[in-house]
């Protein structure tokens, strides 16, 4: 058997969070927020997976509902079912896949999660904090440099929470890195935090509001340790440092990016 060549099964957690296609959003993000899930899989009356709603559906319709201004709420989550928001058809894979089909799948589609089907029957989730355990137990070797990503995009700690959120938006990503005035990580910007945020103005600053689940380790570390680290703190990011400047970050679909090879 290969480096990733072992079944989705053993990796992939269950059971897994559903709601129904019926139920107002602001249901969905209250089991997004109490479980510290990014997305759903949402079931119709009969039982069967028809989509998917996400932090980034959340963010999307609230950002666009709220009126703008300093002291206009960040969100405004309407009055809608989930099936008015959700993205369609549920992205999924047999237990029995090859763990590195189900990470090479989450880094062509750049999600975070894929569902486990079974007969049409959910019967678990992998994430990219799934993929980031077995990265820490194949003791990859390679140092951080070789798999961060670059540019990072960030924000300041004095940045609006407003401008953050946007910048997620636009950026099409589900966090940023916060950096203090000296360019210093400090903190992160999620859509977490923008969902948490979101009954404050937009203009409160983003340092008020910020996680501080992140790691700066050197950029020759073993990446393996890096992620056993990270697995063991719930760090959110892993970020490539040396002489105090920041020289990449890796995320979950990085993590994925490695778990993907053969």
């Amino acid at each position: 058997m290969g480096h990733y060549d072992e079944p989705v099964k053993r990796w992939m957690h269950a059971p897994v969070r559903t709601i129904n296609d019926d139920a107002q959003i602001e249901a969905a993000d209250h089991i997004l927020r109490e479980h510290t899930l990014s997305s759903l899989a949402v079931l119709d009356r009969s039982g069967v997976p028809v989509g998917v709603i996400s932090r980034s559906d959340l963010l999307r319709v609230g950002r666009a509902k709220s009126a703008f201004g300093r002291r206009a709420p960040l969100l405004e989550l309407p009055a809608q079912t989930v099936d008015s928001v959700m993205t369609k058809g549920i992205l999924s894979v047999p237990s029995d896949t090859p763990l590195c089909d189900a990470a090479q799948l989450m880094v062509s589609r750049h999600v975070h999660r894929v569902y486990v089907l079974d007969a049409g029957k959910l019967v678990g989730v992998l994430s990219t904090r799934d993929l980031m355990d077995a990265v820490a137990s194949h003791k990859e070797k390679a140092p951080l440099s070789d798999f961060m990503s670059t540019p990072v995009l960030s924000v300041t700690a004095l940045d609006t929470v407003a401008h953050a959120t946007d910048r997620l938006a636009d950026a099409q990503v589900a966090g940023l890195l916060v950096l203090d005035e000296s360019e210093w990580p400090v903190g992160l910007f999620t859509q977490v935090e923008a969902l948490q945020a979101r009954e404050l103005p937009g203009s409160t600053p983003v340092e008020d509001v910020m996680n501080f689940a992140l790691l700066c380790l050197d950029m020759d570390t073993v990446v393996h340790r890096a992620a056993r680290h990270a697995v063991e703190t719930r760090a959110r990011r892993v970020v490539a440092v040396r002489d105090r400047r920041v020289w990449g970050i890796l995320t979950g679909i990085d993590f994925a990016r490695i778990a993907s090879r053969r």
